[in-house]
């Protein structure tokens, strides 16, 4: 009987996981605020670590999108009640991105793939956040399906499409760029 030593989560993946959400937690704060009448919108930074972490990380960097997000919103108490939203919303950003890069053993080594799976993730993000915005904006703050609703969506699209535009058009090739280096240190396995 051969006793399998391989796991999922090694100390390497874990640290990499808790740096990649220290990473996002950080740049998510780095963002413009758009007020709008209820609520406000941002653009920020921190998608792009999210690409990053799936990139890095395969499926399992969408907990670092999730838990430096969750606690970023956990600093805020404005956003502080929608924290496990969050984590379930930012999660998918990591991982359809590193689901597709990783896929078949590809490890995030193809250009074409680490921007597929880049632009995948973000716009499971952006459908996430528009139907989660609308849900807000019925029942949380009651807005009439006119325009009142119609502007906060708007706004709240339009600032989630820019956020997902930026974490793609950064990310991608950054990571063409960091990738070997971090391969020749280790960091990643070839």
């Amino acid at each position: 009987m051969k006793i399998s030593t391989r796991s999922r989560f090694t100390t390497h993946k874990i640290v990499l996981i808790g740096l990649m959400s220290a990473l996002v937690l950080i740049f998510s704060g780095f963002r413009i605020l758009i007020p709008i009448s209820v609520d406000n919108a941002a653009i920020q930074l921190g998608n792009i670590m999210c690409v990053l972490s799936g990139l890095l990380l395969g499926p399992v960097g969408g907990l670092s999108c999730a838990i430096g997000s969750a606690l970023y919103d956990l600093t805020n108490p404005m956003y502080a009640p929608e924290a496990w939203i969050t984590f379930i919303n930012k999660f998918f950003i990591g991982f359809f991105t590193g689901l597709i890069a990783h896929w078949h053993g590809r490890k995030s080594l193809s250009f074409r793939w680490n921007l597929s799976g880049a632009i995948v993730g973000s716009l499971v993000y952006v459908v996430l956040y528009f139907c989660k915005s609308w849900l807000m904006g019925a029942f949380v703050f009651s807005l009439s399906p006119g325009s009142p609703m119609l502007i906060f969506l708007a706004t709240k699209c339009l600032t989630s499409t820019i956020n997902a535009i930026l974490a793609v058009a950064v990310a991608v090739p950054l990571w063409e760029m960091i990738r070997p280096p971090l391969l020749r240190a280790g960091v990643m396995m070839p």
